[in-house]
């Protein structure tokens, strides 16, 4: 009999529930030809191509992850098959908004409309990548080495991810916050409901993994702490993270958000009291030579 023990809590998250109703983002009530009746900042514009490329770059870290010891456990890698299919669309979904709203972006500050063939932005996204190149394979090395060292690495990616995926989840939200722009809002709140169940397993995840083992847990705050950075540093460059991070929490409200996924984070084993969101956004600010805390 399948020892349940070392499954999800189908209380918290479940898993068969998500898998059978996994699919793209539904956008098919999207006003897309009112984009460009309602301006979007140069702040909008910037945050959102960042966020593209990070969802199209969602299945480079399923690489990494599928090195570790997650590829033997089958709710993990069925997660991962449907995650990584939402978080493509996603992309597409952002890329599609800045092609209508008439935003180009390098290398070849192509045109993109609903008529375009899937995926869009290839050359974008292979500059992407061929750009983040010794780093991917860095990362990739040190995974593996990580995963043959430590028995349940695994804890550390799960954690790592709930981590990623709160941060991805408030920060769209924090846009909403910011943005006067209706159709932006609505886009924001179709991929949200996916952010949401991808933060939820995660968070399951990390919260099983963490409570059974203290290893576990010191080596994955040790990470946390000292490795970990906003989601899409290294693949965009710093000055890039620095902007969206600080232009998404840098003000008062932002700070409270920080805080509050510090809080949620906090319940997690382990984790009590853990602060390097906060230290991730000061360095942020310092790096920009802008303050916290105003607007």
């Amino acid at each position: 009999m399948k020892d349940r023990a070392m499954t999800m809590d189908t209380s918290e998250f479940d898993l068969d529930r998500y898998l059978r109703a996994s699919k793209r983002v539904d956008l098919s009530t999207m006003e897309w030809a009112r984009i460009r009746e309602h301006p979007v900042t140069t702040a909008e514009a910037r945050c959102l191509t960042y966020m593209m490329d990070i969802e199209t770059h969602t299945v480079v870290f399923l690489r990494d992850l599928l090195a570790t010891r997650a590829s033997f456990d089958p709710e993990v890698t069925a997660f991962l098959s449907c995650w990584v299919y939402e978080e493509l669309w996603h992309g597409e979904a952002f890329s599609r908004f800045l092609g209508e709203a008439g935003y180009r972006v390098a290398p070849t500050f192509e045109d993109v409309s609903g008529d375009d063939p899937f995926p869009t932005r290839v050359d974008r996204n292979q500059w992407v990548r061929q750009k983040f190149g010794t780093k991917g394979y860095v990362s990739h090395i040190g995974t593996l080495f990580g995963s043959a060292l430590f028995r349940d690495f695994v804890a550390v990616h799960m954690t790592w991810g709930a981590v990623n995926e709160l941060g991805t989840l408030t920060g769209y939200h924090r846009i909403i916050a910011k943005t006067e722009h209706p159709v932006l809002i609505q886009l924001l709140q179709a991929v949200i409901k996916d952010e949401r169940r991808h933060f939820a397993f995660y968070r399951a995840q990390a919260r099983m993994r963490l409570a059974r083992s203290r290893q576990a847990r010191t080596i994955t705050r040790w990470a946390l702490e000292h490795l970990w950075a906003p989601v899409g540093t290294g693949v965009r460059p710093q000055s890039e993270t620095d902007f969206v991070i600080h232009s998404l929490f840098g003000d008062a409200d932002g700070m409270v958000a920080v805080k509050e996924m510090e809080a949620t984070l906090g319940e997690l084993p382990g984790l009590e009291g853990s602060r390097f969101l906060t230290d991730a956004l000061e360095g942020a600010a310092t790096r920009l030579g802008r303050p916290l805390g105003m607007g």
